[in-house]
């Protein structure tokens, strides 16, 4: 983070004034002591990493010090990238706050040319004690003073694309009338996330830095806004861009689904005059509400007392009808006419179950929301029937007597299904599904895995259906997907094992090598260190037990050695002592190693031996 370089002497100086007025005996204080320190500096501007306007603009330098040892004197330079002193001004200091400026006609400020230009400042106290800094500063051709060239918004409401701010300020970026959904975002100084961004995970309006994966901010407000970010006190506020006429100030979505204590995920948008809409909340059968003014239940309430779509202030609370789809809803509310409405949208969950399933009749396999009206999972699925269902429930089904394709209807027949492994697709909207043959590649990629986020590493397929591989991974993130591609993939937020769901989070990972093992049927997996070995005739154990291996570097682990005495004879690698993980290759000294490969031959001495799990790389150092 940019800012002017600040150092809150303050608070002290403040301490010192009470020692001023509030007396204690030698013995209980050492006043000398704690005044007596060398100078500091309060503030520098423009400050290190700062950006200022071509033109006239100051510099200054302010220092602070104790009152045993006060200010004595200063020094202040302005210099070219090169070092060339431009401007420079020495004087003498007093007291224990005082400051040394460069006007801009000190030093012709408006001559200067666009780049980079260095200050220098030195401040000795009585006592002969010296503080001295050294910063870089740019001119530049922005309209204002700021700390970078551009910013961008990035988030749910763009598809995480590039929504350019406008330098309106000294320091000040103004992103005007932009829709937003509710939903997470970032800052960003340039459009391709090609240096710094930051974030709101706090939704205190203060960002921090979350450059290189930190978390997103939690969520946004819902409407047309204009969005101001300073990025010297990286302060941000979200204004709406349209005054609409209204009969409350806000609008909160209250009752049994919350304890009748709104928050903000339960406040309303206005996005016409006296028209608010929740964009989502999910809600079921039997649910109280109400709507409430304030968060707290306070300010003006509406009911329905004839529940006939037409609020009364005060009136009585809603109850959803016993028929009523447990689901996701828009909410819309006019504050004019009292008119609402409850718009069911989807269900929040949607799977499959059946014979022909993994789960049988007694489990739904969730199935991926596409984000379009429709869900999928790729699945392999055995002779048998299945059907389509909600919320893992019999209330709302869906179901067909054609296969491979067809139109589902509430409580329809059992689909027949012929074995094999399909991409299944289904609309609940239309009732439209086809299952299509696929072929399921599932690999691990992350920040944690040799590919980070550009390369999936695949997994080897089991009998039992599940996928596993031997990897060292760092400290990171990592989900699993299919065949290469973000249509299918599953995450958790636990570790070392878990229950990965369709489209969840990244799996936190901790450094280390491991058998990492994912059942993209159930969602379980697993991440379970591992030993890497050395075995066979030119070890001192034969082909009976391993030798193991250390890791070299733990925070990059990949990479194992250890030095052993060998005989003329053969050896491989291989993970936990057992063949079911195995490496080898017909080169010696050095070669890459292939699962399951050739015995490697080896020649008698006292080698380092080194491995790379990741790549198969290996050597035989003479020693």
């Amino acid at each position: 983070m940019k800012t002017n370089m600040k150092i809150n002497y303050n608070i002290l100086l403040s301490f010192l004034l009470l020692v001023g007025v509030f007396s204690c005996s030698e013995d209980e204080l050492d006043i000398d002591a704690l005044t007596d320190f060398a100078p500091g500096i309060l503030e520098i501007t423009p400050g290190d990493g700062n950006k200022v306007v071509k033109g006239d603009f100051d510099i200054v330098a302010k220092f602070v010090d104790g009152t045993v040892s006060p200010l004595a004197e200063g020094t202040l330079k302005l210099m070219d990238n090169d070092g060339n002193e431009i401007a420079s001004i020495s004087k003498s200091l007093s007291g224990t706050a005082d400051s040394l400026v460069l006007s801009a006609s000190d030093f012709d400020a408006a001559s200067l040319e666009l780049g980079f230009y260095k200050l220098s400042a030195t401040a000795t106290d009585v006592k002969g004690q010296i503080t001295s800094y050294d910063g870089t500063f740019e001119i530049s051709s922005l309209p204002y003073a700021a700390n970078y060239e551009e910013m961008y918004m990035a988030g749910s409401f763009n598809s995480w694309g590039s929504s350019a701010f406008e330098l309106t300020g000294p320091n000040t970026w103004t992103l005007t009338e932009v829709t937003l959904d509710g939903g997470e975002w970032k800052l960003k100084n340039c459009a391709d996330w090609c240096d710094q961004d930051w974030a709101d995970p706090d939704g205190d309006g203060l960002l921090e830095n979350t450059t290189g994966g930190g978390a997103n901010s939690a969520s946004s407000p819902t409407g047309l806004y204009n969005v101001v970010f300073n990025d010297n006190t990286l302060t941000i506020t979200f204004e709406p861009a349209v005054t609409f006429a209204q009969n409350v100030t806000s609008l909160y979505l209250v009752g049994s689904i919350n304890d009748f204590q709104g928050s903000d995920e339960y406040a309303f948008a206005q996005v016409e005059d006296n028209l608010w809409i929740l964009a989502e909340v999910e809600l079921g059968a039997g649910d109280i509400i109400k709507f409430s003014e304030g968060p707290n239940f306070d300010g003006k309430n509406y009911g329905d007392n004839e529940v006939d779509g037409i609020a009364e202030l005060y009136g009585s609370p809603i109850t959803l009808a016993d028929d009523a789809n447990s689901g996701f809803y828009e909410v819309v509310f006019n504050d004019k006419t009292l008119e609402y409405q409850f718009n069911f949208l989807r269900f929040p969950s949607i799977g499959i179950i059946g014979s022909a399933t993994p789960g049988g009749w007694d489990a739904d396999t969730d199935m991926q929301d596409n984000g379009d009206g429709t869900f999928s999972v790729i699945l392999e699925l055995v002779d048998g029937e299945a059907k389509f269902r909600a919320n893992d429930a019999w209330d709302v089904n869906w179901g067909a007597a054609d296969f491979p394709s067809g139109i589902a209807t509430a409580g329809g027949a059992n689909i027949p299904v012929t074995a094999g492994t399909y991409e299944i697709t289904f609309s609940p909207e239309t009732g439209e599904y086809s299952f299509e043959p696929a072929t399921v590649d599932i690999g691990i990629i992350g920040s944690a895995t040799p590919g980070s986020w550009d390369t999936d590493t695949n997994m080897q397929k089991n009998e039992d259906g599940t996928f596993s591989v031997v990897l060292a991974l760092t400290d990171g993130e990592a989900k699993f997907r299919a065949n290469d591609a973000w249509d299918d993939n599953w995450g958790a937020g636990d570790f070392p094992s878990g229950v990965a769901t369709a489209g969840g989070a990244n799996i936190p990972v901790t450094a280390g090598i491991y058998l990492v093992t994912f059942n993209p049927t159930s969602g379980e997996y697993a991440f379970t260190e591992v030993s890497i070995g050395i075995i066979g005739s030119a070890t001192a154990s034969g082909w009976d037990a391993d030798t193991n291996l250390s890791i070299v570097d733990a925070a990059n682990p990949a990479v194992v050695s250890a030095t052993i005495d060998l005989t003329e004879g053969e050896a491989k690698f291989r993970a936990n002592d057992d063949w079911t993980y195995n490496w080898g290759a017909g080169d010696f000294p050095s070669g890459v190693a292939e699962a399951n490969g050739a015995n490697i031959p080896v020649t008698a001495g006292t080698y380092v031996v080194t491995f790379n799990v990741n790549t198969g790389e290996y050597s035989f150092d003479l020693q």
